[in-house]
């Protein structure tokens, strides 16, 4: 399943430093969430089973990742396959896509985006998060990390989490396996003294040559000289050391991707069975209606595809009358369409796709406005009706740009509001104009004249009025200048 947000004003990037005066902004704080099993996780595979996850490696098979069972048995990462299979011969292997972890990384920072604008996916199986503005909102650090802690869980994700006022010294905690909360600077490099050097992103070289010298933390680094560290063993050195005591300014990259929810849910078993379908069909309308409220959208059109054995799949398109994101509702209408649909087939799976999003608008509502017991909601109604009759059963009057009072109307599939123009016409027009005599009514001033209609053979020239019938009757009547001057009553006002 992939999850593609709705495009939006990026957020001002955080600032990394303070400012000197007592009114400045806060340093930024930024929360690392870092998936040491993701290349598991994506297989679903369980800790008490023996299986790992393999790599070609320069024309080997080696083992990437491996899962607690198998640990037992010695497998470790590095360690070739054949190896690893005589090692345990029970053991699952599984070849490392990185494809679907990147597609997984990117739907867990979907989740990130429920708790800050600001997620970024620059550093390896994690999730950077800007969480300052963040933290009233959420009761403080603690809450925010455990309420983010438990939605990984239920996806099936266990992760590392650390924070810090910079992006790097937050991954580097968190890919050592700390899990501390530092909010200020100065205290960086005290805590971070006792992480290996190796943890570094230096070459392999460099970390050898530092170990032959005895430096094998990065307290040991600290200690020692700039200037001479940097003469001995580089300017590269001196950088990662500058990143992690977080005076490197550093802004990752905002995570973007396009407007497009997909999702996709294999059956058990092909049915025909409509009832079997509409759970189906409900989770992922509510996976939908959480990548809309996610993203403060709206759709007013989706599309479900129905997959069978060895035939073209079924699509169904469903057209909204106005945007909105409400599961139920837009249940209600899927289940009209497919009560309406013949299957050629068996189902095999189910396919919602959606990439007509809209700014969501909350409907207007009276504050102090009292239920009425019987009344009814039109919209649904309507569009219930649309979805069960067809679209074009259900017919609503509308306006058209012309003058002439013949033309000046058209059907629509949707109502829209009238715009009469200055003057009053009846909504009742005679099917044709009855000839009249004008003395048996009285004719009120309101007086309109037509003429139009000459570009396209249908000209007329009119003189329209307001008059009442002996009746009583307001009616609507003209007289024909282009003819023999005969007068004509041709509508009625309600």
């Amino acid at each position: 399943m992939a999850l593609h947000a709705f495009p939006a004003i990026p957020p001002t990037p955080p600032t990394a430093q303070t400012s000197g005066t007592a009114h400045s902004a806060p340093t930024a704080l930024w929360l690392c969430c870092y998936l040491p099993h993701l290349p598991l996780e994506i297989f679903r595979l369980e800790d008490d089973r023996p299986a790992a996850v393999w790599v070609d490696s320069g024309g080997r098979s080696l083992i990437y990742a491996a899962t607690t069972a198998a640990e037992k048995f010695c497998v470790r990462p590095g360690l070739p396959t054949n190896a690893a299979l005589a090692l345990c011969a029970d053991l699952r292997l599984y070849r490392r896509d990185e494809r679907m972890e990147r597609e997984t990384l990117e739907k867990l920072a979907e989740i990130g985006l429920g708790f800050t604008p600001w997620v970024s996916l620059d550093y390896p199986a994690a999730l950077l998060l800007e969480i300052r503005g963040s933290l009233t909102l959420f009761g403080g650090l603690e809450s925010l990390i455990q309420r983010l802690r438990a939605k990984l869980e239920a996806l099936g994700h266990r992760a590392v989490l650390a924070a810090a006022p910079a992006p790097f010294p937050a991954w580097l905690m968190a890919s050592s396996g700390l899990e501390r909360a530092l909010e200020e600077s100065t205290a960086l490099r005290s805590r971070l003294g006792d992480l290996a050097i190796a943890r570094l992103p230096l070459e392999q070289d460099t970390v050898n040559r530092l170990a032959k010298a005895g430096l094998h933390t990065l307290r040991d680094l600290w200690r020692l000289p700039r200037d001479g560290l940097a003469r001995r063993y580089g300017l590269a050195v001196l950088r990662q050391l500058d990143r992690a005591a977080g005076r490197e300014k550093e802004i990752p990259r905002l995570f973007k991707s396009s407007p497009v929810f997909e999702a996709h849910q294999e059956l058990v078993t092909e049915t025909e069975n409509l009832a079997h379908l509409r759970p189906v069909c409900a989770v992922l309308l509510e996976d939908l209606a959480t990548f809309l409220r996610r993203h403060d959208a709206a759709t007013d059109r989706l599309e479900l595809k129905l997959s069978h054995f060895r035939r073209p799949a079924t699509r169904l398109e469903l057209k909204l009358r106005y945007a909105s994101r409400d599961p139920e509702r837009i249940s209600m209408l899927l289940n009209e369409r497919l009560e309406r649909t013949p299957l050629p087939a068996a189902v095999t799976a189910l396919s919602l796709r959606c990439d007509s999003l809209q700014p969501y608008r909350a409907h207007e509502t009276d504050l102090f406005a009292a239920d009425t017991p019987g009344a009814l909601d039109w919209e649904p109604l309507l569009e219930q009706l649309q979805q069960r009759l067809g679209r074009n059963a259900l017919r609503f009057l509308g306006t058209a740009a012309d003058h002439r009072p013949e033309y000046a109307w058209e059907w629509n599939e949707s109502p829209i509001g009238f715009a009469l123009g200055k003057g009053r016409r009846p909504l009742w027009l005679l099917p044709e104009p009855q000839p009249c005599d004008p003395s048996r009514y009285r004719l009120l001033p309101e007086r309109e004249r037509i003429e139009s209609g000459w570009w396209d053979g249908a000209p007329i020239r009119r003189d329209y009025c307001v008059a009442v019938s002996p009746e009583g009757a307001r009616a609507w009547i003209y007289q024909d200048l282009d003819g023999d001057g005969e007068w004509y009553l041709h509508g009625l006002f309600a």
